[in-house]
């Protein structure tokens, strides 16, 4: 209550499902939204919002497979997720897992890791199969800011991940963390860019302070890999 919202009926339906598919009903079906403004001279106006919930039974973890993972363990990727066989499958702790997981190989380097997950429902429990894409692993390569010369010098001092090492992907954030009094106020993670060369298995760092400097204007893109013959990127 209180948030503003855009007036679109799709996207207001799949909000209310995943109400539900956080308390176990993963198979909640919402029909027919209805948003009833209460005074529509008024910005924001308030409304009311209404839908047709058909819940139907909540399900419960029976197990979370993985398929495709050669870095890490199952064991150690299930440690990931904090549900355990028997919980409410509830959907905002499986995409914390997921997240969890993609952090945990991006700090070991592999960038374009990817995980498709399946479902499974049978007898009220859900069997959760991830399809796992590793991927190439990057090494850090240079480091570039665009900046006055001393905040620049110096923020490159800070950087602790040398040239050739293992990228860690969460490193970034705990850079920025660390060096906030040198940085801009506002500036975030998506201010930096990491521009990735998959055939060389490099991952550029550009920090963009001075937006006056020409070379900052322009960002190289990223080198995909090619696919292999008969798979598709």
């Amino acid at each position: 209550m209180g948030s503003c919202f855009d007036e679109d009926s799709e996207e207001l339906g799949e909000r209310v499902r995943a109400l539900f598919q956080d308390r176990g009903y993963f198979a909640a079906v919402v029909q027919s939204v209805r948003v009833r403004p209460g005074d529509p001279l008024v910005t924001p106006k308030p409304t009311t919002l209404e839908a047709d919930v058909v819940e139907g039974q909540r399900f419960k973890l029976k197990e979370v497979k993985f398929v495709g993972n050669h870095v890490f363990s199952e064991t150690r990727l299930r440690s990931e997720f904090p549900l355990r066989k028997g919980d409410l499958f509830e959907r905002d702790k499986i995409a914390g897992g997921l997240e969890s997981v993609s952090k945990l190989y991006g700090s070991a380097g592999f960038l374009d890791f990817v995980a498709i997950p399946e479902t499974q429902m049978s007898d009220a429990t859900i069997v959760l199969s991830l399809s796992v894409t590793e991927g190439t692993q990057y090494r850090m390569g240079k480091l570039e800011v665009f900046a006055k010369k001393e905040i620049a010098d110096r923020l490159e001092e800070e950087w602790r991940l040398p040239e050739g090492a293992i990228f860690d992907a969460t490193y970034v954030d705990k850079y920025i963390n660390e060096d906030r009094s040198l940085l801009p106020r506002g500036f975030t993670r998506e201010d930096v860019q990491v521009v990735r060369n998959c055939p060389e298995g490099s991952a550029e760092v550009r920090l963009v302070l001075d937006l006056t400097i020409p070379a900052s204007q322009s960002r190289p893109k990223d080198v995909e890999c090619e696919a292999a013959p008969g798979t598709s990127k």
